[in-house]
């Protein structure tokens, strides 16, 4: 606004200094009648005064051309001025088709971000689900492995129960084995009874020893194998047969190995005993029982262990084997059921009881 201002004052003076001297000058023309290109004085002040005005305009847009780009512009750059402004103009529409059509494309663009928000709503919805799911997966995983880690222990322990259980089969079978293989002789047994020697009667002793205290499990074995080989030997020298190794004496495994446990947990000396299971016939296994009891003392030297009355004739025999039984009874077997600590060597003495009758007569 400043700028208009000083263009309308410079104008302004321009006009009227170019007016004034414009005066002055036709009037020194037309005082002293001068003429210009053959005219008359009157015409000459009047082209004077016409090359006034025009200077004053031509002034004056020189000046408002000098201090003004518009004016320049105006005067010398309108068309363009307009091919500008139509090209302007022409963008200006491009561009607002173009606004309209991004506007358009806004809209849509944010209509398909409003869908794609939707949607990425509905897949963290998802994620939040899967991530339940997941953690529900691996509690239930967890627990899965930690039940089959039980699983496979309980694997381990029933397998190791069979592997167990197997061997117990196969030593039971072996040991069935060798009971129908002493049943088979038995049966045997019993016909070569009645035709056969009889060597060793039942429970009678066929050997014994005195084990010390505190063996280890193999020198327990050892032990019991010792006995066993002794009695082996004497059946064979009642056999009359030469000892080059064989077994004749068959003694149940079972029955061993209870006696070696015995030895084993045994605090004082042990008395072993190998004792005939049955009749040893002349010819058969002899099957022995093996005995194990603590040494003890059971009776003094000369001690009356039994006494009977036997009367003479011909059932003293059998008397006396009877006897001999009931005797045997008494130094088989202490108080209770508790075993004697080994045999018991007896002197027989026979009195004979005095006839009353005798006396009566004399």
């Amino acid at each position: 606004m400043l700028v208009g201002v000083k263009i309308l004052i410079i104008i302004a003076l321009m006009g009227g200094l170019i007016a004034y001297m414009g005066d002055k000058l036709g009037t020194k023309i037309g005082k002293r009648r001068m003429s210009l290109f053959g005219l008359r004085p009157k015409h000459t002040s009047i082209i004077v005064t016409i090359v006034t005005g025009l200077l004053v305009s031509a002034a004056t847009v020189g000046v408002l051309t000098f201090t003004s780009q518009s004016v320049r512009t105006a005067l010398f750059g309108m068309d363009q001025l307009r091919a500008d402004m139509k090209q302007l103009n022409n963008e200006v529409a491009a561009k607002t088709q173009e606004l309209i059509r991004g506007q358009a494309l806004l809209e849509q663009n944010k209509q398909e971000l409003e869908e794609r928000m939707a949607e990425i709503e509905q897949i963290r919805r998802e994620v939040e689900a899967t991530k339940a799911e997941l953690a529900s997966a691996q509690a239930a995983k967890d627990a899965t492995e930690a039940e089959l880690a039980s699983l496979q222990a309980s694997y381990a322990e029933v397998s190791q129960k069979v592997a167990e259980l197997e061997a117990t089969r196969a030593k039971m079978e072996a040991h069935i084995k060798n009971l129908q293989n002493t049943q088979e002789q038995l049966q045997n047994g019993i016909i070569h009874l009645r035709e056969g020697t009889i060597l060793f009667q039942v429970d009678q002793l066929l050997a014994q020893a005195v084990v010390r205290p505190g063996l280890s499990e193999e020198d327990s074995n050892n032990a019991i194998k010792h006995i066993i080989d002794d009695t082996n030997k004497l059946v064979l020298r009642r056999l009359g047969i030469e000892d080059n190794g064989q077994s004749v004496v068959y003694v149940d495994r079972q029955n061993v190995e209870v006696a070696t446990q015995k030895l084993i947990n045994s605090k004082t000396p042990m008395v072993v005993q190998v004792v005939a299971a049955g009749n040893i016939i002349s010819g058969e296994p002899a099957v022995a029982v093996i005995q194990v009891y603590p040494q003890q003392f059971i009776y003094k030297n000369g001690e009356v262990i039994h006494s009977t009355v036997i009367d003479g004739g011909t059932n003293a025999q059998s008397s006396m084997l009877q006897f001999l039984k009931q005797v045997n009874e008494r130094a088989k077997y202490t108080d209770g059921d508790t075993y004697s600590s080994g045999p018991v060597h007896l002197k027989l003495r026979i009195t004979q009881m005095p006839d009353f009758n005798d006396k009566a007569k004399m």
